[in-house]
Order: structure tokens, then C-alpha cells, then sequence
């Protein structure tokens, strides 16, 4: 092999790397940006292919590109194979401290998912019309596929988006609502929530000498004695804000609704609608909510809140069905197109020379 062969592939990986940096910098509200990474470190990997092969008579660059191509797909293959395992044990935690609930049980879920699929594979049968056979193979490699793929791409995209450090010298921070408990109470989850954006309005206090006004975005549900922006914003009164310095938006019931009725808050305040604006939620939360204001046209970024670590597997699994929900024209155009290919597979497997005859 030649350098010839290697050249294109370092320019798209080049072009690949400015394109990520792009949407990490510029536009990170926006599930490209995993896209972008992981597709990078497919060409990388390539890459790494390549060199094998250019350096094949030196033993010791071989050894090396070799091993780091056979650990990662070690991992990988471990890692899918064996992650029934930790979703089980997480289950239990999860079961343990939150109850019994639908959205405490999707890592149960999808460990029992994982154990179904091993056992696909494992001992799939061979028997069967071949057309049938063709057809469900084709149907099962490409939709399970699909689905690691979007997990993976969306497990990316959420832990780059944490790579966001933003200037101290914004004029609002909104505070995404989580809901209270016993109807009152600000919980855990929304407590480290209006705990990172008090943090973040004393640092650029301390910086800049600014006050940033904190606004608590959450309206009244069916089973709450009051709205999420009241009880928010006596949280941080009783952790010593002055109350000048904050604002509440109390009508809002979901994510998108946080951040548009926010921003109009934002703007009657200022009278302007170019104020600098972060937005606060918990670190699993921030690229859902980020896609939302990039929707809104609304030119925020979130800054994340700390989530104990045994809620993160069923926070990932919820985000994950949200986007799927809410792309779900691409994702129905795409099942539709494994179902077709799997037709196709199977009706071509019926004319093939080498079915049985029945």
C-alpha cells in the first residue's frame, strides 16, 4: 500500500475533525454533534487500518495498530454482550430508592432486551423456509443495528455537550423545572439544579462585579400545591439571593415551554431580545433541552447539573425514547426501509438456485 491510498483518508478525517470543532464550538444544540465524533473515529480508525498495511514490514507498528483495533472491539463486543449484567444490578438500585414505577424500570427493560438479543444470536434457528429465514436475519441484524447506533450516538452527543464553559457575562440563567415532591418540596435533582446556577450567578458576581437574574421556569402540576418557579425561587431565597436578582416563569408544563415562555419573560425584562442566556438542567437533560432552543431559534446554551449515578442509566434510556419521539419521521422512514431491505432479502432468497425445493 501506498502513502497515495492513506492521503484522502487523513484529508476527510482532517475535514471530519474541523466540522466536530465547528458544531462543539458554534452549534452544539444538535445530535450531529455525536454524529460528527463518532464518524470521525470510524474514518480514524480506517485511518489506522491503512497504516497497518503501509507499515507491514515493520512488526512493531503492526503489533500496535493491531492491539488498539482488537481492545476496542473487545470492549464493544463485551460490552453489548455483557451490559444485561450492570442493567439488572442498576434495576435493583433504582427499585431500591425510587420505587417501582415505569421510569424506574427501563433499565429492566432493557436488560431482559439485551438478554432476548444475546439469545437471538446465540441460538438462532436454522431451520425454516429459507425466505423466512432471510428475512428475519436481515430485519433483526439491521434493526438492532439501528438501535445501538442511536443509543451510542446519543450517549456521545450527551457527554460533549458537557463540554460547554461558558463566559461570565450573562445577563439571565434559567432554571429548568423537575417537578416537587410531596407537591412542595424542591427534591434532589432540582435542588443540584438551582444549586449549579446559584454557583454560576456568584462566579460571574465575583468575576465581573454583574448580576445575572435567575429565572425558574415551571408551571403547576395536577399534583403540585404550587408552581415549580415559586417554590424554586424560595429555594434560592433561603440560600441567601436577593430577590431582585430572580424571576419566575409559572406556566410552562414540558421542556420547550420552559424555554419559550422564559425567554419572553427575558425579554419584557430587558426590552431587548439579544441578552445573554445560559440555561441550568441536569446533565442528562441539557442536549434535549439545548435541540429545543435551537427549534425556538432562542440562542441558549445549558450548563449541567450533577445526577446521582445510579438515576443516569434510566435518565440516558428516557432521553434516548425522547429523541426518538422526537425525530420520528426519520425513524419511521428508516424501519420502513429495513422492512423493505428484508423483503427484498427474502424474496431474493426464495428465486435463489440454492433454496431447498419444497
Amino acid at each position: 500500500m501506498s502513502m497515495s491510498i492513506l492521503l484522502p483518508t487523513l484529508v476527510v478525517l482532517a475535514v471530519l475533525i474541523g466540522l466536530f470543532c465547528t458544531y462543539l464550538i458554534k452549534r452544539r444544540n444538535s445530535l450531529m454533534l455525536g454524529a460528527l465524533a463518532n464518524l470521525t473515529l470510524l474514518v480514524l480508525l480506517i485511518a489506522l487500518v491503512q497504516l497497518i498495511s503501509l507499515y507491514n514490514n515493520n512488526w512493531f507498528w503492526v503489533v500496535v495498530f493491531s492491539t488498539v483495533i482488537i481492545v476496542v472491539g473487545l470492549a464493544v463486543f463485551l460490552g453489548l454482550t455483557l451490559s444485561f449484567i450492570f442493567f439488572f444490578i442498576n434495576a435493583f438500585i433504582v427499585w431500591k430508592r425510587e420505587g417501582h414505577s415505569l421510569s424506574s424500570s427501563l433499565t429492566l427493560i432493557a436488560g431482559i432486551g439485551v438478554v432476548g438479543v444475546d439469545a437471538l444470536l446465540l441460538f438462532y434457528p436454522s431451520f425454516g423456509p429459507a425466505p423466512l429465514q432471510a428475512f428475519m436475519t436481515t430485519f433483526l441484524t439491521l434493526l438492532i443495528g439501528y438501535v445501538l447506533l442511536t443509543v451510542w450516538n446519543t450517549i456521545t452527543s450527551i457527554l460533549l455537550y458537557r463540554l460547554y464553559f461558558p463566559k461570565k457575562d450573562k445577563d439571565y440563567i434559567i432554571v429548568l423545572g423537575a417537578g416537587l415532591i410531596d407537591g412542595y418540596k424542591v427534591g434532589r435533582l432540582l435542588g443540584n439544579r438551582i444549586d449549579k446556577a446559584i454557583q454560576f450567578y456568584q462566579q460571574e458576581i465575583k468575576e465581573t462585579g454583574k448580576h445575572p437574574k435567575l429565572v425558574f421556569s415551571g408551571g403547576q402540576g395536577g399534583d403540585e400545591l404550587l408552581p415549580e418557579g415559586e417554590a424554586m425561587q424560595k429555594y434560592a431565597l433561603d440560600h441567601g439571593i436577593p430577590e431582585s436578582d430572580t424571576l419566575i416563569e409559572a406556566k410552562s408544563v414540558n421542556t420547550l415551554q420552559n424555554l419559550k415562555f422564559s425567554r419572553e419573560i427575558i425579554e419584557k425584562d430587558s426590552g431587548k431580545k439579544n441578552s445573554k442566556v445560559i440555561f441550568v438542567s441536569n446533565n442528562y437533560h441539557t442536549l434535549r433541552a439545548g435541540i429545543y432552543a435551537r427549534k425556538l431559534k432562542f440562542p441558549a446554551f445549558g450548563v449541567g447539573a450533577p445526577t446521582p449515578f445510579y438515576f443516569l442509566p434510566n435518565a440516558v434510556i428516557r432521553e434516548h425514547l425522547a429523541f426518538l419521539v422526537m425525530n420520528k419521521r426519520w425513524n419511521i422512514a428508516i424501519f420502513s426501509l429495513i422492512i423493505i431491505i428484508a423483503i427484498l432479502m427474502g424474496v431474493t432468497a426464495a428465486f435463489s438456485p440454492i433454496s431447498p425445493i419444497k
